[in-house]
């Protein structure tokens, strides 16, 4: 008897799950399908019925976490853009963040000097992501009156913070790292204030 579509569909997420979970550890390289199937509780033998490839699952993955990062959340009702920003720099910008102790990891800054070896389809996809992270930050920067340049700047400084902060290992270097982006990136979004203590 054939597997429903929901069936299916349900296999696929957990593939990807697995997938960048393993990816952000260990790297494109390094990651077998083999572990990545384990990790969906699966056989490998199912792998091929939902990807053609290893590199088609890692530029999926890619776009599934994407889709999954806390910064794209809904702003609650009754929320302003401004502060909503500062709800979702301080998630961004979190200890529990650089250590995935949440399930929203975002691809670009755990993934970002995997993705610049990748082939071309993978880092179209990873343009995609940072051109999307740029626009959903720039519209909750609005009523700041954020530029371009500012919103652009201030979104690749998060990325990298993430990025740099999971490669040091002394925690108060990188609280003060962490720290100095979230104020950094609220000045440079137009609001002026230390979003450690703002409300």
């Amino acid at each position: 008897m054939p597997y429903s579509k929901d069936h299916k569909h349900e296999s696929r997420i957990r593939i990807l799950e697995s997938a960048f979970a393993l990816f952000t550890q260990k790297g494109f390289e390094v990651t077998t399908i083999d572990e990545i199937m384990a990790g969906a509780d699966m056989t490998r033998g199912a792998f091929y019925a939902h990807f053609p490839s290893k590199s088609q699952l890692y530029q999926e993955a890619l776009v599934h976490a994407a889709e999954k990062t806390r910064i794209r959340y809904s702003k609650p009702e009754k929320t302003t853009e401004k502060s909503w920003m500062k709800v979702l720099l301080r998630g961004y910008l979190h200890e529990d963040h650089i250590q995935q102790k949440n399930e929203n990891s975002c691809p670009l800054a755990f993934l970002v000097t995997d993705v610049a070896i990748r082939e071309g389809s993978v880092r179209s996809a990873y343009t995609d992501a940072f051109r999307n992270m740029t626009q959903l930050i720039s519209r909750y920067a609005q009523g700041a009156a954020a530029e371009k340049k500012n919103v652009m700047a201030a979104t690749s400084m998060l990325i990298g913070a993430v990025a740099v902060a999971r490669a040091l290992d002394d925690e108060s270097l990188v609280g003060e790292l962490l720290d100095n982006c979230k104020a950094e990136a609220m000045r440079m979004l137009g609001d002026g204030c230390d979003v450690v203590t703002c409300s």
